[in-house]
């Protein structure tokens, strides 16, 4: 079962839960809801009976039902096939009648076939759109983890540091100095480059001069122009 990092899904009472039906937990990577992008759009559903309910003064319980009955009734634009026909292997008698009370029709295999293929085929689609490209970041490399709010000034990234310890497939675990570990995806981090061993020290700057005279810049050669060349200067001493 995946899920993401919300409290109901970090105490006790669900892990237990999943240990004794057998479930395994799978969490996505923290502030990256685009990896549960499934649940992600399914809650806009949610969000859009709650909206009906709160704006004509309906019970909720009711909208939220009458919008997921609604979803499950509506043929899938990857299967063809509703999805309540799919999970109880019938059709469900609506408030029309039904003038095909046969048991659908359906391979499982080749809706899950096509399912596959339309996953990949989006997958495909984003890596172009957003520019996806292998991830780059080995065990043992440091990083810096962006900012998950910031103000005006502040920069994108944090100046904590955190050293890599597991990669996979762009998800990041990562240590900091005193061993405690997070997760972030690849694209919420930025890799320290340490282009300098040690700090600069002002005594043996390469540009300053031992013997303090001004360094005069090279300039170019000046001449009367021709126009001038019959008249002749004075200087006068004062």
């Amino acid at each position: 079962m995946k899920s993401d990092n919300g409290p109901p899904f970090n105490g006790d009472d669900y892990s237990q839960f999943c240990n004794e039906r057998g479930i395994k937990a799978i969490f996505s990577t923290p502030h990256f809801p685009q990896q549960n992008g499934m649940v992600e759009n399914y809650m806009k559903i949610i969000n859009k009976a709650m909206a009906v309910a709160v704006s004509t003064g309906s019970n909720y319980n009711e909208e939220l039902q009458a919008a997921i009955q609604a979803h499950n009734a509506a043929s899938h634009t990857v299967t063809k096939v509703a999805p309540e026909e799919i999970m109880r292997g019938r059709r469900i008698k609506r408030g029309l009648p039904l003038f095909n009370r046969n048991r659908p029709d359906h391979d499982d295999d080749a809706l899950n076939e096509r399912d596959r293929e339309m996953k990949l085929k989006a997958k495909e689609r984003e890596d172009i759109r957003r520019g996806a490209r292998k991830c780059q970041l080995m065990p043992g490399d440091t990083v810096i983890v962006e900012r998950p709010t910031r103000t005006k000034g502040d920069s994108r990234f944090g100046t904590q540091r955190y050293t890599v310890m597991q990669q996979n497939n762009g998800n990041l675990v990562l240590s900091d100095d005193e061993g405690r570990t997070i997760k972030r995806h690849v694209s919420q981090t930025k890799k320290v480059f340490e282009w300098r061993s040690r700090p600069a020290n002002k005594d043996t700057l390469p540009w300053e001069h031992k013997d303090g005279n001004p360094v005069q810049r090279a300039a170019r050669n000046r001449k009367a122009p021709s126009h001038l060349q019959d008249y002749v200067c004075m200087v006068e001493d004062n």
